[in-house]
Order: C-alpha cells, then structure tokens, then sequence
C-alpha cells in the first residue's frame, strides 16, 4: 500500500512539472509570435520604425531639457524676490533677510491649481513670492542674453 501511495506521489510531482515546463513553453512562443506578428503586420518599415523610435526618444529628450531649464529659471526668479539676489551672483547690494513672518507664510503648504489660480504655485515658494501681473493672467519668462 505504502509502494502505491509513493508512486502516485512520485507521478503527481512529475506530472505537474511536465505541465509547468509546458505553460513556460507557451507562454513563450506565444510572445515570441505575437512580437514577430506585430513586426510583420505593421506598415512601418524597419528604416521608419527605427526613425520613430529615435525621433520620440529626442522629443522626450529635449522636453526633458527644456522643463529643467523653465523650472531653473522660474525658482531664480522667486528666489531673487524673496531674498534679493540670485545664487552664485557676485554682484550682491541688496540682501533682503526674511522675517519670521515671511518664513511662516512661505511655509504653508500651498496646492497647485487650487481656487482662482490658473498658473498653479509650482514650488514651496509659493503664493509668497508670485509676482503681480495685470488682470491676473499668467506672465511669462522672457530670456535675455
């Protein structure tokens, strides 16, 4: 009895094995055809596809580039309002020291496009250091060589 108990034991681990070769099986050919489909059937070329590709990654790339450029130059800004010069300026006559006051202002937390404000504050700065514009409107950053 015992002898029948371990062979049907020994067969059930063989058998679930061979099954889990098998799906590892499947799924893999089914990847592999669904990419070699997805190749054949599209109506790019290999030379448009690879155009594409390196057309999306550049725009991704310079759109990268040029927020970390608009977001540098919008923190300058509202770091020369708050304290009176820009980081790294040699040239430095006017320090504005913040007040307890203006530090407990900047502090509150402040959460983008909330309420009437369609620019949305995009740092810790805040409300605190927005500059005034005409009839609310956003202004934008004007670079000077």
């Amino acid at each position: 009895m015992i002898l029948v108990r371990d062979e049907v034991a020994l067969l059930h681990r063989y058998q679930s094995q061979m099954l889990g070769w098998i799906l590892i099986t499947l799924a893999t050919i089914t990847a592999l055809v669904s990419y070699s489909l997805a190749r054949c059937c599209s109506p790019f070329t290999a030379l448009q596809h690879r155009y594409w590709t390196n057309h999306l990654h550049n725009e991704r790339e310079l759109f990268e580039q040029a927020a970390a450029q608009h977001s540098r130059l919008l923190i300058l800004q509202r770091i020369k309002k708050l304290f009176g010069f820009i980081p790294g300026n040699e040239d430095v006559r006017h320090i504005h020291i913040p007040s307890c006051q203006d530090w407990r202002e900047m502090s509150v937390p402040s959460f983008p496009c909330m309420g009437n404000d369609v620019q949305g504050n995009y740092s810790f700065l805040g409300g605190r250091v927005d500059e005034d514009n005409e009839e609310g409107r956003s202004g934008g950053i004007e670079l000077k060589p």
